[in-house]
């Protein structure tokens, strides 16, 4: 490729250049791939800053001193509230009347998108065009109610005399953070309510349940939780100051949209369950989402559940028993029943079909685990009855054991990180093969990994013990 070739051709140019702006704006299309009436741009306008229009009377309303800080709120997010359920209703209206005869849309090949052809400023093509509406009308609800609360909200967190009292009196900051702020607020008010934007991070390649919309909103919310806490809590500096900071960041959550750089929210929540279940419940990463859902529930419960166990033995023996439970595989043993149960209640003709789904979960490994659950209880109970009522000194056997497994928890993370391909995600790994071509030198290099994890194996079991002993010179 010689230095003379573009980094777009034409063709990208055009394209980049029709979806970038609808993604900095939350969803406005101001470049088409052809000629449009310019009634099409002026309502996406109109809709555009119609949240701002709206939380800007019941901020004027509040700087006369006419209504209180959450009556203005609650106006704003009522007047949305209504706005929204008549943006949507007009594009359903405008759908169900063109759905019995419907236009043949001039497809161009060169072209991104369709060619409409539109009539009218208040036509059904036009509102089908710049309002696509919603797939479900519980989505039409939900939305325009989260748009309601998003604007009163938004007025509530952008009320000028608030910032002013925030930063000491500063007006040039006042009128920025608020200029720039409501502009904020209407990209994600668009994208919610009018026509989602093409979002740069995206986790599904489509949007069955329509989350796209809710992304941007979320963090806005995120924000203003941190400025409700600080007016409803005590009067904390760090909270103050992380409310500063909060409302200058404010103001680059779309340079943050458009480059990607905050998560999507299916994927945001499943990232969040999974460091949950691996960091405060002790799991471990699973295959699917549907595992992870269950195995985090399950876990979640089982934590929770401890707590309304009256006697500290009981908790004891329920924590431990559990846990070595939910260490094991359970999906080998769901499918070791369900072999079980298909092997008896079929007939003799298709038991040889059946057996050939078995799992190598046998009668052994069965009697095994329990005889290990069976002294996992008995080491818990009798730890608990002779150490238990013992008192926390430096020098007492659980400050000793502390001490123990945090080497135990460094060692292992040392030894995982060393069976990596990338050391810390970032260095490649020295000893991990580069070419798997060269067989005698990957046959070595595979050797001492396999030794490492060996190793790793027998600390973590370690590891699993001494949480037992920990776990009951703690609850006493």
């Amino acid at each position: 490729m010689g230095p003379d070739v573009p980094l777009l051709n034409v063709h990208k140019q055009e394209f980049l250049l029709k979806r970038f702006p609808q993604t900095v704006l939350g969803g406005p299309r101001f470049k088409l791939g052809h000629c449009a009436p310019s009634y099409i741009y002026v309502n996406q306008i109109i809709l555009f800053l119609l949240p701002c229009g709206l939380g800007g009377v019941g901020t004027l309303l509040y700087q006369l001193s006419v209504l209180q800080d959450y009556c203005t709120a609650a106006l704003s997010g009522g007047l949305m509230l209504a706005a929204a359920l008549v943006i949507q209703a007009t594009s359903l209206y405008a759908r169900q009347k063109t759905s019995s005869v419907e236009k043949v849309q001039i497809h161009s090949t060169l072209m991104d998108e369709d060619e409409w052809d539109f009539s009218s400023c208040a036509g059904s093509e036009t509102v089908r065009f710049i309002i696509p509406g919603k797939k479900y009308i519980v989505n039409i609800v939900f939305h325009s109610v989260l748009a309601g609360v998003l604007c009163g909200l938004g007025t509530w967190y952008l009320l000028p005399n608030r910032i002013a009292l925030l930063y000491g009196g500063n007006i040039g900051g006042t009128v920025m953070i608020f200029v720039f702020g409501w502009v904020t607020v209407c990209i994600a008010e668009y994208s919610l309510i009018v026509n989602t934007a093409s979002e740069t991070a995206s986790f599904q390649a489509l949007d069955t349940y329509e989350i796209v919309p809710l992304m941007r909103p979320f963090y806005i919310f995120v924000f203003i939780a941190v400025d409700l806490a600080h007016r409803f809590v005590a009067d904390i500096p760090a909270l103050k100051l992380a409310n500063q900071i909060m409302h200058v960041v404010f103001l680059c959550l779309p340079f943050f949209w458009t480059l990607g750089i905050l998560p999507p929210l299916d994927a945001l929540f499943l990232w969040g369950m999974e460091q949950v279940l691996e960091l405060g419940l002790g799991g471990s990463p699973m295959s699917s989402n549907i595992r992870l859902l269950a195995m985090f529930l399950i876990s979640a419960g089982t934590a929770a559940a401890s707590y309304f166990i009256p006697t500290t033995l009981g908790t004891v023996l329920f924590m431990a028993g559990f846990g070595f439970t939910l260490s094991l595989n359970l999906s080998e043993i769901g499918f070791a029943f369900k072999s079980c149960m298909i092997n008896c209640l079929t007939s003799r003709k298709f038991k040889n079909t059946a057996s050939g789904y078995r799992t190598q979960l046998g009668w052994k490994k069965l009697i095994f685990y329990l005889v290990i659950l069976t002294f996992a209880l008995l080491e818990a109970s009798l730890l608990h009855h002779l150490l238990g009522s013992h008192t926390f000194s430096e020098t007492s056997l659980q400050a000793i054991m502390s001490y123990i497994l945090i080497i135990l928890l460094l060692a292992t993370w040392i030894l995982q990180e060393i069976q990596t391909v990338y050391l810390f995600g970032i260095f490649r790994n020295p000893f991990y093969p580069k070419d798997v071509m060269s067989v005698n030198v990957f046959l070595e290099k595979q050797k001492s990994l396999m030794k490492i994890g060996a190793f790793r194996k027998v600390l973590l079991t370690l590891g699993k013990r001494g949480n037992i002993l920990y776990y009951v010179l703690v609850t006493d």
